[in-house]
């Protein structure tokens, strides 16, 4: 324990951890073992320097259920679905690209896609399952909102009505349960262990029902709120829930990868999709692009925009939103956590400063299910959980309130960057914070304010240097504690700190571009209707079975360049030669890892993978060849321009 501690606190007067992921230790990467005069052996899967590539096809099944091919407006020709898909992905780590660093992760995937169509039988089984499984429900807000349009919207008169049908009544089916059904019957020529996504439309035979789905019955847990009551939180997709999810997963096939999105359920609120008369919905001036329900394609009502490509617009979603965004994410920050000296067990610091009196927002944390659900993301790794309480007063409490006027305590550039006097101040009394618990730390600093505002439920921030991840941030108030704790907000942004992105933004590699869920992506926010701990749309707390997929690669990615990096630093030391054994036993484990990988049995890749890092490692730090975490730059410069996809209260947390 001590020891680490240590260690720790002679990297904080450096900076913290710079992430490395996959990137060579030395200039030299293809130089053998035997040019250096290393008496290393030979290896059939790890090699000194070597940038280990991960490249892979996935086949990703698209099943339209109630749509038939055609050229009308509510068909699909399978030709334009197609144009919009991309061939190829890239994975970037997000944070270091806005900086202008490598961002490459070597971990690449090609795309064969299966389109098919469910024949009648098939349909008339899902749709008979789904009317049974219906219950009846009141109109939502927004259903109520959609039948209330006019256009122009400035109109008042209510024969200027311009949708296509008025919904009159509604019926509730549960998400994770449909979920569940296509998991397990999928149509023949389907595998459902493979990425699969149903596009649903019920409207149009004589048995529909207007609909939408629910996720309900697993609240906050520190507030006991069910935010799947809301208005807000009626779907029209849902998926990636694990087999052993806790609430949902039972029954469901094991390693389903399963998405469904239905334009004939809602319309909703969570991709403003009820709205089809106003061009721009956040206010922002600029256009927002949605999906209207299914009736609503080839209207010739006066709508915002034409609703005549159905083909396409289901094209954008797999592609911007299932693949992007659910499938084959690119990590927000590197998840190459202090290399090359990766952690074993990451210690999560948490320091909750008390703002009102007579309340313990202690009280407001579960830290053993803060630990389990980390825990469930990375399998591998011993994370533990510290908490301590302090007061919120003092130069703090005034840092605070600067930030919340818009000013500044500190009055120099990194302050002006957003949350930069936080870091500031936090930075430079960093050590007080920190138990000694893990070999690797993380300060967490959790504001309750009592009755001041609060700017932000959480932040997993960067280092202002690089884009290496720094600290993670909560924030609650007397108002907000009805409805959130503090344990779900932390599980989220130590999940950013771990490297995971939001499922509603993201990276699109043939484009390069980085995008999130507003003006010509705002119909990406339905990516947010997932089984994912990242999302805000508030149903659940558990890590997707995406999620632990991507965290998976990730992590596989990692672990085997890093033990290819301890090797070019092995290959110099004249203590390799009695390292034989051990190296071997890495080699095989490398080749594992490979083998588990390729048949997306990515939980047993990580695994092997894990294992040859630290085989490697171990025999070094035995041999007496020392390995250190890499230290942040001591320099912490804000840098104008970058975009910074903080985690922080927007408009659709606050959803009736």
């Amino acid at each position: 324990m001590k020891q680490h501690h240590a260690r720790f606190t002679l990297l904080i007067g450096l900076g913290l951890t710079l992430a490395a992921c996959g990137q060579p230790a030395a200039p030299t990467e293809t130089m053998t073992a035997q040019a250096r005069g290393s008496t290393l052996p030979t290896l059939g899967t790890l090699a000194p320097g070597k940038r280990q590539e991960l490249n892979q096809n996935l086949r990703v099944n698209v099943v339209f259920v109630g749509y038939e091919q055609g050229s009308g407006p509510q068909q699909i020709s399978t030709e334009t679905f197609k144009a919009q898909l991309p061939q190829s992905y890239r994975t970037v780590r997000r944070y270091p690209a806005f900086y202008g660093l490598p961002a490459d992760m070597g971990i690449n995937f090609t795309y064969d896609y299966n389109v098919v169509y469910a024949d009648q039988t098939y349909e008339d089984r899902f749709f008979d399952f789904l009317k049974t499984s219906a219950t009846p429900a009141p109109l939502t807000l927004f259903q109520e909102a959609y039948n209330k349009q006019v256009y122009p919207p400035e109109a008042t008169d209510s024969d200027a009505t311009n949708i296509a049908r008025t919904i009159t009544d509604t019926v509730a089916i549960d998400a994770p349960s449909t979920e569940k059904w296509l998991a397990n019957n999928a149509p023949a020529g389907v595998d459902t262990t493979q990425y699969t996504v149903y596009f649903i439309n019920w409207y149009g035979r004589s048995d529909y029902q207007d609909h939408v789905y629910t996720k309900t019955g697993e609240p906050d847990p520190d507030t006991g709120f069910d935010f799947g009551l809301l208005n807000s939180r009626k779907l029209i997709a849902w998926g990636g829930t694990p087999s052993d999810d806790e609430e949902t997963g039972t029954g469901q096939k094991a390693n389903a990868r399963v998405w469904f999105h239905d334009l004939s359920a809602g319309p909703e609120s969570w991709t403003s999709n009820w709205d089809i008369t106003n061009t721009d919905v956040d206010g922002n001036d600029v256009a927002d692009y949605r999906l209207p329900p299914v009736w609503e394609y080839g209207s010739t009502k006066a709508t915002y925009r034409p609703f005549t490509d159905l083909s396409g617009d289901l094209g954008k979603v797999t592609r911007y939103a299932a693949i992007n965004l659910l499938f084959t994410a690119s990590p927000l920050y590197s998840p190459a956590i202090s290399p090359p000296a990766l952690p074993r067990h990451i210690d999560l610091d948490v320091t909750i400063f008390q703002g009102e009196a007579g309340f313990d927002a202690t009280t407001l944390l579960k830290p053993d299910l803060f630990r389990a659900e980390l825990q469930d993301l990375q399998p591998n790794t011993q994370f533990s959980v510290d908490v301590d309480s302090a007061p919120f007063d003092g130069r703090l409490l005034e840092v605070y309130k600067c930030y919340l006027e818009g000013s500044s305590c500190y009055g120099n550039a990194i302050s002006k960057a957003g949350y930069g006097d936080l870091f500031k101040y936090h930075n430079s009394r960093i050590t007080q914070y920190l138990e000694g618990d893990g070999d690797y730390e993380l300060p967490i600093f959790a504001y309750h304010a009592g009755e001041l505002d609060i700017p932000f439920l959480g932040i997993a921030d960067d280092n202002y240097a690089d884009g290496t991840q720094s600290y993670v941030w909560g924030a609650d108030n007397a108002a907000t504690r009805q409805r959130y704790g503090l344990t779900t907000t932390l599980i989220h942004e130590v999940g950013h700190h771990l490297g995971m992105s939001h499922p509603h933004d993201g990276y699109d590699s043939e484009t390069g571009l980085d995008y999130g869920g507003y003006d010509e992506f705002t119909y990406a926010n339905v990516a947010d209707e997932s089984n994912s701990m990242m999302s805000y749309i508030d149903l659940n707390w558990d890590f997707s079975q995406f999620d632990r997929d991507n965290m998976n690669r990730y992590l596989t990615s990692v672990y085997l360049n890093q033990a290819n990096n301890l090797l070019a630093k092995l290959a110099t030391s004249s203590k390799a030669g009695g390292l034989t054994a051990a190296l071997t036993t890495a080699d095989t484990a490398a080749a594992s890892a490979l083998s588990a990988y390729a048949n997306m049995n990515y939980a047993g890749a990580v695994k092997q993978a894990h294992t040859a890092y630290f085989t490697v490692l171990d025999a070094m730090t035995a041999a007496g060849i020392k390995v250190e975490p890499q230290a942040w730059p001591a320099d912490y410069k804000a840098k104008s321009g970058n975009p910074r996809f903080v985690d922080t209260v927007n408009y659709l947390r606050n959803l009736p």
